[in-house]
This record gives structure tokens, sequence and C-alpha cells, in this order.
């Protein structure tokens, strides 16, 4: 099962990000150009009913998205996660963060889940 992406309410100690990032930055553009609705969509029919929650996609395409455009690991990432308000911002996280939102072995088990529906988009656009 999926989680839900948090709620964008503002906090009383703790500023939204959406409050001190330069809002031509390329990944809040990127983020504004992506169709995150499609991965949802795409996505949601392959959650776990037996398991906890785990994050929400667009959370888990985020983090792959960013892992892939600057070359990190599934480690590399949580560091660089941290030191970035803007990858948080491109992952609909709401406030700062000082620690990475889930165990990198995460990346792991969402991959394997969605890597048929993805073999079949990639050879649909192949095909096309």
């Amino acid at each position: 099962m999926f989680g839900k992406n948090p709620e964008k309410q503002p906090e009383l100690f703790r500023p939204m990000l959406v409050d001190f990032i330069d809002k031509k930055h390329e990944l809040v553009l990127l983020s504004e150009k992506i169709d995150w609705n499609y991965f949802e969509e795409e996505f949601f029919p392959l959650n776990s009913k037996l398991a906890n929650p785990s994050h929400p996609i667009r959370f888990m395409v985020g983090c792959l998205l960013l892992k892939h455009l600057y070359n990190l690991g599934d480690e590399t990432l949580e560091k660089a996660w941290i030191m970035n308000p803007y990858m948080l911002y491109f992952c609909s996280r709401v406030i700062f963060e000082h620690e990475f939102p889930c165990d990198p072995s995460n990346f792991v088990h969402f991959r394997k889940r969605i890597e048929k529906k993805l073999l079949k988009i990639s050879r649909a656009y192949i095909l096309v």
C-alpha cells in the first residue's frame, strides 16, 4: 500500500519550503512540468494490500528521477537530500527535513514493483 503525499499546511515553528526557495530553480520548474498524476495512476494498482503503507508514489518517483538526473546512488541521494531543499520540494515535501524519510533499500523494493510496468511503457514509446 502506498502512503499519502504530505498536506501543504503551514506549521508554527517550521518554515514551509515554498517560503524560502527560488521559484525559478530548475527543479521547481521541472516539478511543475511533470504530470505526477500519470505516475499515480500507472503505479497505484501495483501497491501491496498486505504490508504497511509505503512512501507516496510522487516521493518515490521523484527520488528515482533525482538519482538519474544527478547520477546518485541510493545512499548518496540520502546525503544530497539533506543538503538540498529543492530536492525536497521536487518530491512534494512541504517543510525542510533534517533526515531522509526512508531507508535506501526501499528504492530496491519500489523498482521491483514497477519494473514490468516501466517496460510496457517504454515499449509503447518505442513503437510510436
